[in-house]
């Protein structure tokens, strides 16, 4: 008997050992900081602050870019002017494939599969299809920027991971053929079921959500408007029909935090670099007008007055401008020569538009200039004078000072002239927002007539680049599909022509 229990005991310890071995090694290979299932509102979190410049875009891929800025000239560099002058040609697209554009993949695939739509760590940010609607949409705005910036990239084979890791690169013609419809169809998708969460653009509110891709799909229609102005007039038609921004209130903005990990990117610099000051194209072209947002955008000189930085100025010609520096913390600013950015767009917590109410109203007015919608130049002109409101407005300057402004001779609209007048309002209510915007409405139209070409610049031609060159990756490593998109496309050099840049 003695035996008979000495071995059952030997059994049941060898048991006990075995499954706490088996449980131990389980839990050894179980990274409890993997969770299993996607929280799907901290992706649309991290893809919002990635291109808002907070999660790991910094300076080439956030939509407030300091290269956009440059490009579109309302900034001047004050020591290191690569950029400005276009030595740097080659900008990396891989972090919005492997950072955002994989986030909002993942929120749409949760969203959508079977075994993962009902988790708890997926209704908990809001019903499916809102969350699906949502992710579409910024999905859609990502691709835009690329693909105004680079012309023909990846789009139908990308985001496929180790599946396929040398994406052919579709025809630009092609991606905004599939970004109408993704923004048609994302905008039509919401519905009444459980509000976004993890929002920190529209905070959860659909119809912004629905207006901001109307209102991108009016944008892309415009920029049809010289290589294809049949269909530009009808995808124009339907995106005001769906339902374009009415107010400031649907104004898509980044709202950045008094706090160093989500700061302004212009707030960061200021602390101790001061590598931008305001350009002389945004100074003088506002002070030629009288225009109440020159304080607002810029800073006074130490002499009370307001000075841009001539563009393009490298060199020993930098020794005569000084920018001074300042604390805003304690209010302390010592100005030099030149404008600082003004504090309400280089505080810490300055926010940033992407697309504006001021800028829907200008691309209207254009529309109607061109006959696409009703009115004709009437309307236009009352686009375009409710474009300009809205923008000042936006930076909180008073009636009169409003009233005032529109009545200044190079102000009141000219219909002899209006296309130029429209694109330099949009690109002044712009100023620091979407940078890569207002280069793609300079390549498309020509306005503001900005300093091009650049004495100083390094780049073969001196002008104002058409593009940018692809990273040297794909060269390396994706050969045969750079190969023929260039043969295609034309030469991988900043003055090649995108598609619609005619």
């Amino acid at each position: 008997m003695k035996k008979f229990l000495n071995k059952v005991l030997v059994v049941f310890i060898a048991g006990v050992a075995f499954t706490s071995c088996k449980k131990i090694t389980d839990d050894i290979n179980i990274s409890p900081n993997q969770p299993a299932n996607l929280s799907t509102g901290y992706a649309l979190t991290s893809a919002i602050q990635y291109i808002g410049g907070t999660g790991g875009g910094g300076a080439t891929t956030n939509i407030n870019s300091y290269a956009g800025e440059l490009y579109s000239q309302y900034l001047s560099e004050t020591l290191y002017t690569n950029e400005s002058r276009f030595v740097l040609a080659q900008y990396d697209y891989q972090g919005y494939y492997t950072g955002p554009l994989t986030d909002l993949k993942q929120i749409i695939d949760f969203n959508t599969n079977e075994k993962t739509k009902s988790l708890g760590t997926t209704l908990k940010y809001g019903s499916n299809a809102n969350q699906i609607a949502s992710a579409r949409i910024l999905k859609a705005f990502i691709f835009l920027t690329m693909t105004d910036r680079w012309g023909d990239i990846p789009y139908s084979q990308a985001l496929q991971g180790s599946a396929n890791l040398t994406p052919k690169f579709d025809a630009q013609k092609d991606i905004y053929t599939d970004l109408f419809k993704e923004l048609t169809e994302a905008q039509a998708q919401f519905d009444n079921g459980a509000p976004l969460a993890g929002d920190i653009l529209f905070g959860g509110d659909n119809i912004k959500w629905k207006h901001w891709a109307n209102s991108l799909r009016a944008v892309m229609a415009l920029r049809l408007s010289k290589v294809d102005p049949t269909t530009g007039a009808a995808e124009f038609k339907k995106a005001i029909a769906d339902g374009v921004m009415t107010s400031n209130d649907d104004n898509a903005t980044y709202n950045y935090l008094a706090e160093q990990n989500n700061e302004n990117p212009y707030f960061g610099n200021y602390r101790n670099r001061y590598d931008y000051a305001v350009s002389d194209q945004v100074v003088d072209r506002l002070k030629a007008n009288n225009d109440p947002r020159l304080p607002v955008y810029a800073q006074p000189t130490s002499t009370g007055g307001y000075a841009g930085l001539p563009y393009g100025t490298f060199a020993d010609a930098l020794k005569a401008y000084r920018i001074g520096n300042r604390n805003v913390s304690q209010g302390i600013f010592r100005p030099g020569n030149i404008s600082q950015i003004g504090i309400a767009y280089s505080n810490q917590s300055s926010p940033t538009t992407w697309t504006s109410y001021a800028q829907t109203l200008f691309v209207e007015a254009e529309a109607a200039h061109l006959g696409w919608i009703p009115g004709g130049d009437g309307a236009a002109a009352t686009y375009y004078t409710q474009g300009i409101t809205a923008s000042l407005e936006q930076n909180n300057v008073d009636g009169g000072s409003i009233a005032a402004y529109l009545t200044q001779p190079g102000v009141v609209f000219n219909a002899a002239n209006a296309v130029e007048q429209i694109i330099t309002q949009k690109w002044i209510a712009n100023y620091l927002g979407n940078g890569w915007e207002s280069w793609s409405e300079y390549r498309r139209t020509g306005f503001p007539r900005l300093l091009d070409p650049v004495p100083s610049a390094a780049n073969a031609d001196k002008h104002i680049p058409r593009r940018q060159q692809y990273p040297q990756s794909e060269n390396d490593l994706n050969k045969q599909n750079y190969n023929e998109v260039i043969a295609r496309q034309g030469p991988d050099a900043l003055s090649t022509h995108v598609w619609w840049d005619k």
